[in-house]
């Protein structure tokens, strides 16, 4: 009896308890649009201060020493203003239980990354630029898997996994 009864308490914590690895299932999503934005944003790279240095060469003969030294001087430089890109990567997905999910990618994140379509032939693409700034659209990218756990979704692609987040509906 007494091997019995771990026996059942550990068939009971199986059967009844719920488990979290539910949450982090495969699952399967359609991805209906992605967004690509890159912004040209403003920045300021840091100016160099100046640097000297000296190259010095010995020698020495019996009791005489004799030196030549180099001196090179690297100016200092100021501050300057330019443009960097930024992307932007958003989606629109359909979700097992037929909801629709908003979603976004920040470049600062790992794995952030634009989403391949799965059938290129099937989807379409169209991009625009105004004032520097690029949006491309893709329509119709395809069925992937994914793991969700809460608001995280990894979705498995053609060029490796992408991690987005939920961040409403469409």
């Amino acid at each position: 009896m007494r091997t019995f009864a771990p026996a059942l308490l550990t068939s009971y914590l199986l059967l009844v308890v719920p488990h979290s690895a539910a949450a982090a299932d495969k699952i399967k999503i359609e991805i209906v649009e992605a967004t690509n934005m890159t912004l040209m944003v403003p920045r300021t790279f840091p100016g160099t201060p100046e640097q000297i240095n000296t190259h010095c060469d010995a020698s020495v003969q019996g009791n005489t020493a004799n030196g030549n030294c180099n001196t090179t001087v690297t100016r200092a430089t100021n501050p300057s203003t330019g443009l960097m890109p930024s992307t932007l990567y958003s989606a629109k997905a359909i979700l097992p239980d037929g909801s629709h999910a908003a979603l976004a990618c920040f470049p600062w994140n790992n794995n952030c990354g634009a989403i391949a379509p799965t059938t290129p032939e099937r989807s379409s693409s169209k991009c625009d630029t105004a004032g520097g700034d690029t949006t491309c659209t893709t329509k119709n990218l395809g069925v992937y898997q994914a793991r969700r756990n809460k608001n995280d979704l990894v979705i498995y692609g053609p060029n490796g996994k992408l991690k987005y987040q939920i961040t409403g509906s469409w």
